[in-house]
C-alpha cells in the first residue's frame, strides 16, 4: 500500500508522523510525507528506503510549487491522511479528481481565543471553519482521546474513533536516578520537578510558577526544570523573578534528545498544567521514565495517566502545591505510580499497536479488507 501523510515536522506530532511512518515501512507501505515546513527536527531526519519526504514551504517561508505539484499530480497514493484541516482541501481536490480516499485525524481542536499573535488568530480561526467541512468529506476521521472526540460531536455533531498515540517505552526505560542528577548538577537528595512543554497559554505554565513558593515551605531543596520554548517564555522569566525563584527554577529553550532524556532519569516527578490538553505526548515520555505525574484535571490528562497520577484543579496553583507536597512527603505512594506509570504506559500506549489500528483504517478506507 502507497500512504500519503500530510503533517507537520515540530513537536509532538512531528514525533507521531514519524512512528506511523517507520510502523507502516516495516509493514511493506511505501510512505510519502508532506510536511508543512522544514523544521529543524526534520532536517536531522536519515534517508528511508520506504519513506520520502517533502516540504510544502522552504525555511525561508517559499512555496515550493515542486512539492505541490507533485503530490496533486505526481504523487500515486492509496490513501491520504491529514493531520489539519487546512490540509483538507489538497485532499479533497485529491479525492475528486483522482478517487483517492483520505482520513482526517483530530490532534485537538482549534481554539483561536487562545492565541495571542494576529497571524496564529487567523490561522486556527481558517482551520476551525474548515474542520466541519474536511470532516464530511473523509473517508473517517480520528480523534487522539475520548476528549477530543467528545468535543468534537458535541461541537460539530461528528462522530468519530479514538486512536490514541502511542511511545517507544524502552527509549525512556529509567536508568539510575542518582547517577542522573550527579550528570546534571544536582544532589541525591534534590527534589527536581519536570515540565516539559510549549510555553503557551493552553499549557499555562504560569500556574506552575505560582505553585512553587508554596513547595518550597515545606521541600526548600527543590529544583524546578522547565523545558520549552513559546510565546509565554518572557512572561515565565518575568513570574520566576517576581517571586524570586531564580535559584530554585531553570529554563531551557531547546535540549537533545539525549540530554532530554536525562532530566527525565534524574526528575522525581512530572507535571503538566495544561488548560486544554488534547493527548499529551510528554505523559507518555515521563511515565515510561517512571516518573508520578500531577496533571490538571481537564482535557485529556486523567484519561491518560489514569491510575498513574496524581490531579488538581486546573488554573488553581494552590490545588497545584497541594498535590505536588502529597507526592513528594509520601515515599510509598511515589513508589506506587511509578510502577503504575510504567505498566500503564507498556499496556496501553504501545506504538505498534496504534500503526495497527490505523493500518486496518488504512485498509478498510480502501476497500481492501
Amino acid at each position: 500500500m502507497k500512504v500519503t501523510i500530510l503533517s507537520n515536522s515540530k513537536g509532538g506530532l512531528f514525533t507521531a508522523t514519524m512512528q506511523w511512518a517507520k510502523g507502516l515501512a516495516r509493514k511493506g507501505c511505501d510512505v510519502n510525507i508532506l510536511f508543512l515546513t522544514q523544521s529543524e527536527e526534520a532536517k536531522r531526519l536519515a534517508p528511508s528506503e520506504h519513506i520520502r519526504i517533502d516540504y510544502l514551504t522552504f525555511s525561508n517561508h517559499i512555496p515550493n510549487l515542486r512539492a505541490l505539484v507533485n503530490f496533486l499530480i505526481h504523487y500515486h497514493t492509496d490513501i491520504i491522511h491529514i493531520n489539519f484541516a487546512s490540509f483538507g482541501p489538497l485532499a479533497i481536490l485529491k479525492k475528486y479528481v483522482f478517487k483517492t480516499p483520505f482520513i482526517y485525524t483530530l490532534h485537538g481542536l482549534p481554539q483561536p481565543w487562545l492565541e495571542r499573535s494576529l497571524k496564529y488568530k487567523v490561522a486556527y480561526t481558517v482551520e476551525a471553519c474548515l474542520l466541519p467541512i474536511v470532516a464530511s468529506r473523509s473517508s473517517a476521521v480520528v480523534a487522539v482521546s475520548n476528549y477530543v472526540k467528545d468535543m468534537l460531536k458535541r461541537k460539530y455533531g461528528i462522530d468519530s474513533e479514538v486512536i490514541y498515540h502511542g511511545i517507544n517505552a524502552e527509549d525512556f526505560e529509567p536508568k539510575k536516578k542518582e547517577r542522573s542528577k550527579r550528570k546534571l548538577g544536582y544532589n541525591e537528595t534534590d527534589l527536581v520537578i519536570l515540565f516539559v512543554g510549549k510555553l503557551h497559554p493552553y499549557k499555562d505554565p504560569l500556574t506552575l510558577i505560582k505553585a512553587i513558593p508554596g513547595v518550597i515551605k515545606k521541600n526548600a531543596n527543590l529544583h524546578l526544570v522547565i523545558i520549552g520554548d513559546g510565546e509565554l517564555y518572557p512572561e515565565v522569566e518575568k513570574e520566576i523573578s517576581g517571586l524570586n525563584l531564580s535559584n530554585y527554577v531553570k529554563l531551557f529553550r531547546h535540549l537533545t534528545d539525549e540530554k532530554l532524556r536525562i532530566f527525565y532519569d534524574a526528575a522525581d516527578l512530572f507535571v503538566l498544567t495544561s488548560a486544554s490538553e488534547a493527548f499529551g505526548m510528554t505523559l507518555l515520555e515521563a511515565m515510561a521514565s517512571g516518573l508520578p505525574v500531577v496533571a490538571s484535571n481537564f482535557g485529556a490528562c486523567p484519561e491518560v495517566i489514569g491510575n498513574a497520577g496524581l490531579l488538581f484543579n486546573q488554573g488553581d496553583h494552590t490545588s497545584l502545591a497541594r498535590e505536588i507536597i502529597t507526592l513528594v512527603s509520601n515515599d510509598q505512594l511515589s513508589k506506587i505510580l511509578r510502577t503504575r506509570s510504567i505498566k500503564r504506559v507498556r499496556k496501553f500506549f504501545s506504538w505498534d499497536d496504534k500503526v495497527d489500528k490505523y493500518w486496518k483504517l488504512y485498509k478498510r478506507a480502501t476497500k481492501q479488507l
